[in-house]
C-alpha cells in the first residue's frame, strides 16, 4: 500500500540514502522521516563534522626562501576578492 503525504495526498516515494530511509513525496517535493531515520541522521551529521574538523597532523616548517617584509607584504595574501568555497556538510550531500 503506497504511503500518502500528509501535506498534498499525493503518494510518496521510499528510497535510501547513506542507510537512512527517506519518504519524499512525488508532487510537492517535501522529505519526510520517522523518529527513529532523524535520530540516526543526526547522529551521522555529528559523526561526519566531527571527522572533517579534526585539523591534519602539523609537518615541518618550511624554510622561508626570502626575507620577510620584502615588496608586497604590505598587501593582504589571498583569494583576491573571490569568495571562498564552502564546505558542504553531510545532509547536503544526503539530498543531492
Amino acid at each position: 500500500m503506497p504511503i500518502s503525504c500528509p501535506k498534498c495526498q499525493a503518494e510518496m516515494r521510499t528510497y535510501e540514502r547513506n542507510g537512512i530511509h527517506v519518504d519524499q513525496c512525488t508532487e510537492c517535493r517535501g522529505v519526510f522521516l520517522d523518529r527513529g531515520e532523524l535520530e540516526h541522521l543526526i547522529t551521522a551529521e555529528a559523526q561526519w563534522s566531527a571527522q572533517q574538523s579534526q585539523p591534519p597532523a602539523p609537518t615541518s616548517t618550511p624554510q622561508q626562501s626570502y626575507p620577510q617584509g620584502g615588496y608586497g607584504s604590505q598587501y593582504p595574501q589571498g583569494s583576491y576578492g573571490k569568495p571562498s568555497k564552502k564546505r558542504r556538510g553531510f545532509l547536503e550531500e544526503l539530498f543531492d
